[in-house]
């Protein structure tokens, strides 16, 4: 056992590395450390996935009483009121026809489902040989075997053998390559297409306006599945309730998780159109997706969904997040004038500070040191500095991260 780490093995981290510091309290937009220290909290907890803010009473008291009531119980061939309620709240909310919403308990185990669900589908229509899967490079589609066989992070592939057969990637944005690689894999071998609206982790990327409505062309014509992986981006992180209303698609199946739950319980889902799951639907009652989770749909976390869905309605945080979005892209546009920057990017309430230098990746881990040094917590990742606040951020703190991150950067140059 590493005495460095003691028995707990963190994700991510190197497993010989030093004791990390704790996170022990938190509330509003701030986090508190063990050593005292309170962060303005401009990750929402981390991967933004605090979409409400910490310390929301309401919440922990709905799941509380939802605990004392019934605490869990499985879907398979039971339900429960807060499975359905949830499952009604989502599909109320989603674009298109996307109304049939399966429970994960991640969104790595929604990505996952998603991809079952495609081949799935082509085998219950009688394409059993459309298995494969194209997406993009820089794309993040978690961390199970399937989301890294489908991810462009190279990085999150190495040391881990053999991977999904039929994936592969494209250069990100690039319409022409998407449509050479169809024609080149064959389509009769494609199950889906699979993308973010805007690439999260590998660096906050934004797409051309017009790409994903040429990406929905794109796999309509050549009969493809288009898969959004909205772990992100759903729930309001763009301005609007979920990338697809942002770019104007609705893809055939969606993957959502982080924001449903604003991340007070784990939870994540994937959610079809009602054309994928009418294929399915088996009117003799045989299993028609042999698939599941042990927790899909516990209870508490429903609870947490639902709670979270009221929350944004009432406060008005989809807009609020839209406003403050805009405000947060012009402030971080100011910083890519510094030196140190090689680009200053992001949509919504996402945005990424890349800097210069050929191997930046020490320069973006100091950077993030001395910013939280500061008073300010953001995620240093790669080649840059990734801001993604909880909704609830106020324009002055939006200055306040963004000023942080300019002194700073300017005191390295």
């Amino acid at each position: 056992m590493s005495r460095a780490t003691g028995p707990l093995w963190m994700p991510f981290t190197s497993a010989g590395g030093g004791k990390p510091a704790a996170v022990v309290a938190a509330d509003g937009n701030y986090v508190e450390t063990e050593d005292d220290a309170r962060l303005l909290d401009a990750t929402a907890g981390g991967v933004a996935c605090v979409i409400l803010g910490h310390g929301r009473t309401e919440i922990a008291d709905a799941v509380a009483d939802q605990l004392r009531t019934l605490e869990y119980h499985c879907l398979f061939g039971y339900s429960h009121p807060r499975a359905q309620e949830l499952a009604e709240a989502v599909s109320a909310r989603t674009p298109g026809d996307l109304n049939h919403v399966f429970f994960t308990n991640s969104g790595s185990e929604a990505v996952e489902t998603a991809l079952k669900m495609a081949r799935g589908y082509w085998r219950r229509v009688g394409q059993a040989s459309k298995t494969g899967f194209v997406s993009l490079h820089r794309g993040y589609h978690g961390m199970n075997i399937g989301g890294i066989s489908v991810g462009g992070l190279t990085e999150n592939r190495s040391g881990f053998g053999p991977l999904l057969e039929g994936c592969t990637q494209v250069p990100a944005h690039d319409i022409d390559a998407l449509e050479q690689e169809l024609v080149y894999r064959d389509p009769s071998t494609v199950a889906a297409v699979i993308m973010e609206p805007v690439q999260a982790a590998g660096g906050v990327y934004p797409p051309p306006e017009d790409y994903l409505s040429q990406v929905r062309e794109v796999c309509n014509r050549f009969d493809v599945l288009l898969v959004l992986d909205e772990v992100v981006c759903g729930f309001g992180r763009l301005g609007h309730w979920f990338g697809g209303h942002r770019y104007g698609v609705v893809p055939d199946i969606m993957t959502v998780a982080k924001g449903l739950t604003s991340a007070y319980v784990p939870m994540g889902a994937a959610i079809a159109g009602s054309h994928i799951h009418e294929a399915f639907v088996d009117p003799e009652g045989a299993i028609e997706l042999m698939h599941g989770y042990t927790y899909s749909g516990h209870p508490a976390a429903c609870v947490a969904g639902l709670k979270v869905i009221e929350i944004l309605e009432r406060e008005g945080l989809v807009d609020h997040s839209c406003q403050t979005g805009k405000y947060l892209q012009r402030r971080v546009a100011t910083l890519g004038a510094l030196p140190a920057v090689a680009e200053a990017r992001g949509e919504g309430m996402l945005a990424a500070v890349e800097l210069s230098g050929d191997s930046p990746e020490p320069l973006v881990a100091e950077a993030q040191r001395r910013i939280q040094s500061a008073g300010v917590l953001v995620r240093a990742q790669a080649d840059h500095l990734g801001i993604y606040p909880p909704f609830t951020f106020t324009a002055a703190e939006v200055d306040r991260v963004v000023e942080t991150i300019g002194t700073v950067l300017e005191e390295m140059s």
